[in-house]
């Protein structure tokens, strides 16, 4: 799918790997639709203005059907429909987590990462199939990958839930001409990530798997992953694992479990 003339949602795009993904599609001719829940949506939304590209912002939570809804409105309200869409939403992740945490809290992460993917899909689909078809893009983590423990188990099991999703959606390509795809970074240079690595001890930095600063992946590589599995119509309901700046690897197909 070309990018440009088509209009794409993102989703928690205020900052951070979302951002770098509204302004990416946005330098593509693409029109954004930037939704976040707070003013930095809106923040992104005129920075993409300002260098002459077409955006505008929409307060939203992923979590709320009414919500989505709504933003879905708001996307073939304004630009006209809807072509791409990039689930990136996801609440900040520090302790304590599940089971010592509150349950309204863990079960936030749940709603926001899964729920809120599964909202947005559901409700985008229609948008799309008036268009003839789209793309999306779901943004899942290293975290959902594997067996192994994790800290957060909510978020982990989120993740994996997403990667899950976006694999039993591949038939959409053929049904709906909808592909579905997933992009799993693992540490990526964020401001927030960037301000707790440069405090963790060699120990912790081994045991999360988090690798050199030099070498850790820019939210603009995670853009630019984005817009190539937009651009590629070969692919449906395929993951890709992106590790250091990069390092990534397109899952085989047939890498799952029958």
């Amino acid at each position: 799918m070309d990018v440009e003339g088509k209009v794409a949602l993102v989703t928690g795009a205020g900052m951070g790997i979302g951002k770098a993904i509204a302004l990416r599609l946005a330098a593509e001719g693409a029109a954004i639709v930037v939704n976040d829940i707070d003013s930095s949506g809106r923040q992104t939304a005129e920075e993409i203005e300002r260098a002459s590209g077409r955006a505008a912002f929409v307060h939203a939570d992923v979590a709320s059907e009414f919500d989505v809804q709504k933003m879905i409105a708001f996307a073939e309200e304004t630009f006209g429909g809807l072509d791409i869409l990039v689930n990136n939403a996801a609440p900040p992740v520090y302790p304590p987590f599940f089971p010592q945490s509150d349950v309204n809290r863990w079960r936030r992460t749940l709603e926001i990462c899964l729920v809120g993917t599964m909202l947005t899909i559901q409700h985008g689909l229609p948008a799309m199939a008036k268009r003839g078809g789209g793309a999306i893009v779901n943004l899942s983590s290293q975290a959902g990958i594997g067996f192994h423990p994790h800290d957060a188990p909510e978020y982990a099991a989120a993740k994996a839930g997403i990667v899950r999703l976006t694999g039993t959606l591949a038939p959409l390509g053929d049904r709906s001409n909808v592909r579905v795809n997933c992009i799993c970074p693992n540490w990526v240079a964020t401001e927030k990530v960037l301000a707790l690595v440069s405090h963790l001890t060699p120990e912790m930095r081994a045991a999360w798997h988090c690798p050199e600063l030099d070498n850790l992946a820019r939210p603009e590589d995670i853009a630019d992953a984005v817009v190539a599995l937009v651009r590629d119509d070969t692919l449906a309901g395929r993951t890709m694992l992106y590790d250091g700046r990069g390092e990534q690897l397109l899952v085989p197909a047939d890498s799952w479990p029958v």
